[in-house]
């Protein structure tokens, strides 16, 4: 299958803003719980630590990150969005959360929808652990289109390793993962993130599906006519 899309910037949080992310986390560390995720089906698998290892910050404190998060993040977006091969779209909704992965975490491949949450466009990933990097592991995984979820794991796909500061966007629809994470038993030693969710208007959700086929993207690929669009573009952008 085609190779998942993505664009990752490597300064998107400066050491100071690094540092004093990391700090307010850390002093925030009994208000960690552990991860829930919104698909029923799977709740029991998360449960029994099948799908899902982390601890989220809770929604009050994590809403003092979202403050300054979500105007940095937008502001990227049409950059991004344009080297994603995506159109550009009114923004609805920008979901935010923090999470640490502690000695054994991971996240097994899915997508970032459900049946609540399929206006999801964009996901992103930002990193701000400690460094030298006190883990091994924590690596986003995102797999070649074609994949089904729940399938056996194997198939191509591209690996992206854990950088402090550094944030990676990709489509809404992208399968992926978070390889197992090996670290000591400090909190501060995990995997930290900040993970976002940029879903399309509410009135350009029907266009949800066209917005990631006419970027010559989706889980299954592209369709025949959005196939065709996208080799006249990349024709037209090599002339």
């Amino acid at each position: 299958g085609r190779a998942a899309p993505f664009v990752r910037l490597t300064d998107f949080l400066p050491p100071a803003s690094r540092e004093r992310l990391l700090r307010d986390v850390l002093a925030a560390s009994e208000r960690f719980a552990p991860a829930a995720i919104r698909m029923r089906k799977d709740a029991e698998k998360v449960r029994k630590g099948e799908v899902r290892n982390a601890l989220v910050l809770d929604e009050p404190t994590t809403r003092d990150v979202r403050a300054w998060f979500v105007p940095k993040l937008r502001a990227v977006l049409p950059e991004v969005l344009w080297r994603l091969r995506m159109e550009d779209f009114e923004v609805g909704s920008t979901a935010v959360e923090v999470t640490v992965h502690p000695h054994g975490g991971f996240f097994s491949a899915h997508r970032d929808h459900s049946t609540s949450d399929r206006h999801r466009i964009v996901s992103c990933v930002c990193f701000f652990h400690r460094e030298p990097r006190p883990f091994t592991g924590g690596d986003l995984l995102l797999h070649d289109a074609g994949r089904a979820e729940g399938s056996p794991a194997g198939g191509a796909f591209s690996r992206i390793e854990p950088f402090p500061g550094g944030i990676v966007f990709f489509p809404g629809d992208c399968l992926h993962e978070i390889t197992p994470v090996a670290c000591g038993a400090e909190f501060g030693d995990g995997r930290f993130t900040v993970n976002g969710w940029v879903s399309v208007a509410r009135s350009l959700r029907r266009e949800r599906r066209g917005l990631l086929e006419r970027s010559g993207w989706a889980p299954s690929g592209p369709s025949g006519a959005a196939r065709r669009r996208l080799v006249g573009a990349r024709r037209g952008a090599d002339a």
